[in-house]
């Protein structure tokens, strides 16, 4: 899986503004999104280090792709609000929240996400919890996401 995570990475950090890349990165995207990405969230945990680095930079690099002009990624989290709701859990692990809050914020820069999120009492008390439990750190980058939240979702 390192394999091929370095692969996707190497694609989505290519400065190359050519057609062939930008449309290998239009392609990657597509299909990224229309596979099961939660996948590649859940299986995080199992990952190395810098493997954990290079998926979180996939999945915050894939998520501000335009395909055909549409932002893919906002409709597929419209219809894929597990997702979110697995990114929200994982701002709690005191091990991940660091990858877990950065693909979280890249999330929550599309508006529906941000809502999503904002408007469910029980993420939203998470996060607050998060902040008040957690290690500085980890309650700095989850307060850092909460503020995000709410200046994304309105």
């Amino acid at each position: 899986m390192a394999k091929h995570i370095r692969a996707l990475k190497s694609i989505v950090d290519d400065n190359d503004e050519s057609y062939a890349v930008q449309k290998a990165f239009a392609q990657l995207t597509e299909e990224f999104f229309r596979e099961n990405t939660l996948l590649l969230i859940v299986c995080l945990l199992k990952l190395t280090l810098e493997v954990q680095r290079d998926a979180t930079q996939v999945v915050a690099n894939l998520r501000r792709q335009k395909v055909q002009l549409r932002l893919i990624a906002s409709e597929y989290l419209q219809k894929n609000t597990d997702v979110l709701d697995l990114l929200v859990a994982g701002c709690g692990n005191i091990d991940m929240a660091n990858h877990y809050g950065e693909m979280m914020i890249a999330c929550l820069r599309h508006q529906s996400a941000a809502r999503y999120v904002l408007e469910s009492p029980v993420h939203l008390k998470k996060f607050f919890d998060y902040i008040q439990l957690l290690n500085s750190d980890v309650a700095a980058d989850d307060a850092l996401t909460l503020k995000e939240l709410i200046d994304k979702a309105y």
